[in-house]
Order: C-alpha cells, then sequence, then structure tokens
C-alpha cells in the first residue's frame, strides 16, 4: 500500500480508537448531568407552580 493509503488507516484508527474509548464514557457522563440538571429544573418549576396556589386571581410578582 502507498503512505497515503496507510496515512488514512492510521487516521480512520485514531478515530475509532477515539470514539470508542474517550466519546462513549464522556457522553454518558454528560447525558446523566443533564438528566439531573432537568430534573432540578422540573422540581424548580413544581415547586414555583405551587407557591402559585389556586386562586386565578392573585398576581405572580416574583420574576
Amino acid at each position: 500500500m502507498g503512505i497515503i493509503t496507510d496515512l488514512f488507516f492510521a487516521i480512520g484508527s485514531i478515530c475509532k480508537w477515539t470514539f470508542e474509548h474517550l466519546l462513549s464514557p464522556i457522553g454518558v457522563i454528560f447525558g446523566w448531568a443533564f438528566t439531573f440538571v432537568l430534573i432540578g429544573m422540573l422540581a424548580w418549576w413544581l415547586k414555583k407552580l405551587a407557591s402559585f396556589g389556586n386562586d386565578p386571581e392573585k398576581k405572580y410578582d416574583e420574576i
């Protein structure tokens, strides 16, 4: 094989190794982090919704 073909195979091997060993764990970590952030935002929204109460005439001034 020629040198250019060898370089393409080397770049392909580096990309494959990076995806299998670096990007997958980083993706899992970020996935769980975003899940916890979403749960926190949902809890905050439910707390604000509960503090608003059932009275439709009450004004929401906490902006």
